[in-house]
């Protein structure tokens, strides 16, 4: 399994408290983290480093953080084993100038004549010390390690840091120009790469084409089993065996440009220029690369594109990302929505119950799975970036043509105001998941983009 992210845990205590105590806690915390943290996640801890593992000193800083940028984390959880060192935690975070998490164990009741921990004590301290240096943090309700609100808060903030990681210096592959009537979707390449370190790949319909070509007279067998891969879970009957061929070129040539120019995203012209050019759209081709861990948006959407790679990274890489248009407003049930697009969704999230197959130029025809479900959209006006999240449930709902799912929120005029107000448009990403919390958290980290959920969350962790 890869790993997306990687957490450094520096445990943090007072300089006088009693050090057996604080092992015992350190421990605790130190074989829970590595019990509850994701596959995708990697822990490194200060065995080794510092005498006890733990930072109690200031002398011990420099050694701390060489360490810290060596192991190249990117995040840093400082757990308290007592009341800590507010001093270390603050400079600490300033010299590291990652994302943070601080939380302390409860402690038990107090027991006569033996000085407590006072955990709870010291964090407060402790972030009042981050906000004077100016670092971001993130945080978890003071509360025993082994409680739900512990292991949710950790495992989010992985996510969290994963989506901050992903946001600096991002890279998207721009496949053809924009579709002509599509004012919708445009941006400034300029802001986005001085603001947020985003860089855009351009890679022309043209010199796509020929690639395409190129691939279909050389590398045969490769296409040959990407023919045969699609047609064992989709129905191919109705698309040519040429054209399942050049689908599958074209799926070679954008992953050969991808990994040539290290993007994390794919923003498609799919259908303009594609369909005459090539011979067929790019619909499944962004699905069957989305199912690869490379998220794509539709219509050369940048914006969007930047929604689903974050999206992306907020999941872990656990399953892919879809990315959609808002259309229709179920016409019995006022809070249904129909998230649709003309057939890019991945087949690996199909229902269940569907047949995926697909039409003779390249779309997919299907319905997604039920289940809890993020919809994002990452955005701006006027130099205002915002990001729009927003959680509901897919459910099922009448067929429709194409790639479909039905979404079930919890007040749709709520979406609607602030969809056509943020600004916003009709492309958004989706991934299954609860992400929302996630997202706003990690704009914090991210800089110069304000979190616009639909509901407010939780400002703590584990919530």
């Amino acid at each position: 399994m890869t790993k997306v992210v990687k957490i450094g845990i520096v445990p943090i205590k007072r300089g006088f408290t009693d050090m057996v105590s604080a092992l015992e806690q350190k421990y605790l915390f130190l074989n829970k983290c590595k019990e509850i943290a994701p596959e995708q996640v990697e822990l490194v801890d200060l065995e080794g480093v510092l005498p006890e593992g733990i930072l109690y000193a200031d002398t011990q800083l420099d050694a701390t953080a060489a360490f810290l940028k060596e192991q190249a984390v990117d995040a840093i959880f400082l757990p308290h084993c007592d009341f800590g060192n507010e001093e270390v935690v603050g400079r600490i975070g300033a010299m590291m100038r990652l994302p943070v998490l601080v939380w302390g164990n409860r402690d038990p009741l107090p027991t006569p004549g033996k000085r407590d921990r006072d955990t709870q004590c010291g964090t407060l301290a402790s972030t009042k010390c981050l906000q004077r240096y100016k670092v971001p943090f993130s945080y978890i309700i003071n509360s025993d390690v082994d409680s739900e609100m512990f292991k949710k808060g950790f495992v989010d903030f992985c996510a969290v840091a994963a989506v901050a990681k992903k946001a600096k210096g991002i890279r998207i592959l721009q496949v053809g120009s924009r579709p002509q009537p599509f004012l919708s979707v445009m941006y400034n390449e300029d802001e986005l790469l001085r603001r947020f370190g985003v860089e855009v790949t351009p890679y022309s319909s043209a010199i796509l084409a020929l690639d395409v070509k190129k691939i279909l007279d050389e590398r045969g067998d490769e296409v040959d089993a990407g023919v045969a891969e699609y047609a064992a879970k989709v129905d191919v009957s109705h698309m040519p065996i040429e054209n399942q061929k050049t689908m599958q070129a074209l799926k070679l040539a954008i992953l050969d440009m991808v990994k040539k120019s290290k993007s994390d995203a794919v923003a498609m012209e799919c259908w303009t220029v594609m369909g005459r050019a090539i011979g067929v759209t790019g619909c499944q081709v962004n699905g069957m690369l989305a199912e690869m861990g490379i998220p794509c948006a539709c219509e050369t959407d940048v914006l969007g594109a930047i929604s689903a790679a974050l999206l992306q990274a907020a999941t872990l890489g656990r399953e892919p990302i879809f990315f959609a248009d808002i259309t229709v407003r179920h016409a019995q049930e006022d809070n249904t929505e129909l998230f649709w697009h003309c057939g890019p969704f991945p087949v690996a999230l199909a229902h269940p119950n569907a047949k995926p197959s697909i039409a003779p130029a390249g779309q997919g025809a299907f319905e997604l799975k039920n289940g809890a479900v993020t919809i994002c959209r990452f955005d701006a006006m006027d130099s205002d970036y915002t990001f729009f999240t927003g959680e509901g449930e897919a459910v099922d709902g009448p067929a429709k043509g194409g790639t479909y799912v039905w979404v079930k929120v919890k007040d749709w005029e709520k979406w609607e105001e602030k969809l056509v107000f943020g600004p916003y448009i009709h492309h958004v990403a989706g991934a299954y998941g609860n992400y929302s919390q996630i997202l706003c958290e990690a704009c914090k980290y991210i800089g110069e983009v304000a979190p616009d959920p639909v509901e407010p969350v939780s400002k703590v962790l584990g919530k």
